[in-house]
């Protein structure tokens, strides 16, 4: 199956909103753990955030899952093993010690310019390591390989088995994400940066894997969800209206705000794939190179972010320049670097091939 032009625009995308989220979280009101707190902060930010976060990842694992698949069945059980070990286990093993010892630089820094408000206990945290070295924003990539190992070890059981198609599809993945944030009792789930797998978030990130190779499996699923986009969105909106009044009051939220949280996701899942399908599916040259760059950006931004966010923490000019700034000088150092690192070394070692 060719490439989805839609879904690699969608991936992209997911990659900017990613970005743009983690450069916003120094303006919240709201005290997360973050490295630094801007001197310019609004509550609205903190509900930007909250909306962004609550789809970000899970759009991430659900298109890894459908990705997945489509390696699973071009090559086949050894290609995929080798596929997530080149796509996914180097690109770890090589940035996790710098990026590491990079944020816990930055967060040092950031605990010496500004104070840090201690973080209420109903807010999604940063879940520490007990070793030296914690995965940070890699743990995308930690739990996508322990995700792919138990997608190759249920394909081979289920293997014969035709998969479900329609409203079927989002059963299981809707049923398993909202019952593991109603077990951990939360509107979103923690960011995990331990080494050991933290199962519920496992499981809740899983389901959205699972959603993704099932619609690769039932290619036709994917065009429901661009006819649907827009009424996905006004539910999503009523939704979270309803979260907004949970979110306001604070505290340990009821247990409707949970399930309205888990539906939220699924809805925006569906909208953002949805438009994405629909309005940018046409195919072009530039389509693998901007996923490429989509996955070297998500790797090495967020030291970039935080070292830009600390350096402007203390300027006296508004909050939305400042944002602004962090954003664009980001993204035009991951370009540059993606060209430099990653295309250069690309075209070289394909130019040393062809020459042999």
């Amino acid at each position: 199956m060719a490439r989805h032009a839609g879904l690699d625009a969608a991936r992209t995308v997911a990659t900017i909103l990613v970005v743009a989220t983690h450069a916003a979280l120094s303006f919240m009101v709201t005290p997360i753990g973050w490295a630094i707190q801007d001197r310019s902060r609004h509550l609205g930010v903190d509900l930007y955030v909250w909306a962004m976060r609550a789809f970000g990842m899970p759009v991430f694992f659900w298109l890894s899952g459908y990705s997945a698949r489509a390696v699973f069945v071009r090559r086949g059980a050894r290609g995929f093993v080798a596929d997530r070990g080149t796509r996914i286990l180097v690109p770890l093993a090589l940035a996790l010690v710098p990026c590491s010892l990079a944020i816990d630089a930055l967060w040092d820094w950031g605990r010496e310019v500004g104070q840090r408000a201690a973080v209420p206990d109903h807010i999604p945290r940063f879940q520490g390591s007990e070793l030296p070295i914690q995965l940070g924003h890699l743990w995308y990539l930690y739990y996508l390989l322990w995700l792919s190992l138990a997608a190759l070890a249920v394909a081979r059981i289920v293997r014969g088995m035709r998969a479900p198609s329609g409203s079927a599809v989002l059963v299981v993945p809707a049923t398993i994400s909202i019952a593991a944030l109603v077990y951990l009792r939360t509107l979103q789930t923690d960011t995990p940066l331990g080494f050991l797998p933290d199962v519920p978030i496992l499981l809740y990130m899983g389901a959205f894997f699972a959603w993704g190779w099932l619609v690769h499996a039932r290619p036709d699923e994917i065009a429901r969800y661009a006819d649907h986009a827009w009424r996905a969105l006004a539910v999503a909106v009523a939704l979270l209206a309803i979260l907004v009044v949970a979110l306001y009051r604070g505290g340990e939220p009821p247990l409707h705000a949970v399930v309205a949280s888990g539906l939220y996701t699924i809805a925006m899942v569906v909208v953002f794939l949805g438009l994405h399908v629909r309005y940018l599916s046409r195919p072009g040259p530039l389509l693998g190179v901007a996923s490429d760059f989509a996955y070297w950006t998500y790797i090495v931004h967020l030291p970039i972010v935080v070292g830009l966010q600390i350096l402007v923490a203390s300027l006296a000019i508004p909050g939305v320049v400042k944002y602004c700034a962090i954003l664009v000088v980001t993204l035009t150092i991951c370009i540059a670097s993606y060209h430099v690192v990653v295309r250069r070394r690309w075209s070289a070692s394909r130019s040393s091939a062809l020459h042999r």
